[in-house]
């Protein structure tokens, strides 16, 4: 009996030796450890995607703003984090505009909109996925408020432990004098390019998002009748004469504006006739040349995507939809640089069209071939579907035609 029992023993101990050496062999070969704490967040409308375009989507700026923060900062480890958020309450935008100026390196940051008393919960489920490293240069500042807020707002930052930076002026002139400062004071230097826009024709401006946050160059309002104090400041303290690009036809910034504007410096207009036309203008414009300094330290004048051949990425927006236009800029900051061009909710105008035929790829080589593509910034109620499978037709590679009879 008792050999029977240790036998028995020997049995089950050998059985559970057995089942711990495979949990353990299934363990090495299949574990695969998550290295990454960031949780996923799900995208707030499903992306449509064809093999030229991708649509971001969101039937709302905040949906809108969230998405293209998730495509841009995968923020899986410091290296693809942002340094800051930029929160700007919903309602202008003009006010949406100023704040692209943040959004180029050091600063490095997503516009993400907020409203005027709250932070609505796609947003603050965002600003916790980002994580943001903050920027070292300004103590640590992790969120940059562009506008006035309630103290609400304020007290929700506190409370996930984010210091923030806000930026508050009577108007929007002001206000993009003030972030102008602060960037020169950041950069050690004001940038001498600058746009000017109108502020009551966001069609003719918005597109300039996607450049400031490219390059980094600011965006200043003027009012029909006048050129505000707050901008000739802002001119004025650049270090030689600016170059200054009107972003409107005569109709928008009229002659008069245009001349006493040159008075701060040397003034061009961007071309087109319209607003669809200037969209194409200004991502087909370079104006390259000398800019200032002494013979041993003279810097070079490159401002405008020049873009006339293919090999590019171009972002369409909807300019009835100015501030959910806005925060795509930042494509063109760590994403797929390029320009952005004006669509309709239905259709893609004609000055648009011809330039997208214009820069068309054509088949070289199965080895050595450009493409172009494409980012189409809100839900089919803002961008259709039909205007979607267009665009995605006028950035496809051209096929050679065959010669070759029947």
């Amino acid at each position: 009996m008792d050999f029977r029992r240790r036998m028995n023993y020997i049995r089950w101990a050998f059985g559970v030796v057995t089942a711990l050496s495979v949990l353990l062999l299934l363990a090495i070969l299949f574990y695969r450890p998550d290295y990454y704490k960031a949780k996923d967040v799900t995208n707030p409308a499903p992306v449509q995607i064809t093999q030229n375009t991708t649509r971001v989507p969101g039937e709302d700026v905040f949906q809108v703003s969230a998405a293209i923060s998730q495509i841009i900062y995968p923020a899986t480890f410091a290296d693809n984090k942002p340094n800051a958020v930029i929160l700007v309450p919903q309602g202008d935008w003009r006010r949406a505009l100023v704040a692209a100026n943040v959004i180029h390196f050091p600063v490095d940051a997503p516009i993400l909109y907020i409203k005027e008393n709250e932070i609505p919960d796609v947003i603050k489920q965002e600003i916790k996925r980002l994580d943001p490293g903050g920027l070292f240069v300004d103590r640590n500042t992790k969120a940059y408020i562009v506008g006035s807020v309630g103290q609400r707002v304020k007290d929700e930052l506190r409370a996930m432990k984010i210091n923030f930076r806000q930026f508050e002026a009577a108007n929007v002139y002001e206000l993009a004098a003030l972030i102008d400062q602060y960037r020169a004071t950041i950069n050690s230097d004001h940038t001498d390019m600058v746009m000017i826009a109108a502020d009551n024709a966001p069609e003719f401006s918005i597109f300039s998002a996607s450049w400031t946050a490219h390059m980094g160059n600011p965006t200043f309002f003027v009012s029909a009748n006048e050129v505000p104090e707050a901008t000739k400041r802002a001119l004025k303290r650049r270090a030689q004469d600016a170059f200054i690009y009107l972003l409107g036809n005569e109709k928008v910034i009229s002659p008069e504006i245009a001349e006493e504007l040159g008075r701060y410096g040397h003034v061009q207009r961007i071309p087109g006739k319209d607003a669809f036309g200037m969209s194409t203008g200004f991502a087909g414009y370079a104006d390259v040349g000398p800019n200032f300094g002494y013979w041993v330290a003279k810097t070079i004048r490159m401002f405008g995507w020049g873009i006339a051949e293919a090999g590019h990425n171009f972002i369409f927006v909807n300019p009835a939809q100015p501030e959910m236009a806005v925060p795509a800029g930042i494509l063109s900051h760590r994403g797929k640089h390029g320009p952005m061009l004006l669509v309709q909710d239905n259709t893609i105008p004609e000055p648009v069209v011809r330039y997208l035929k214009i820069v068309q790829p054509t088949y070289l080589g199965s080895q050595e071939q450009l493409f172009n593509f494409g980012w189409v910034i809100g839900s089919p109620s803002v961008i259709s579907e039909q205007v979607q499978i267009q665009a995605n037709n006028l950035l496809q590679v051209k096929m050679p035609v065959s010669k070759t009879k029947e």
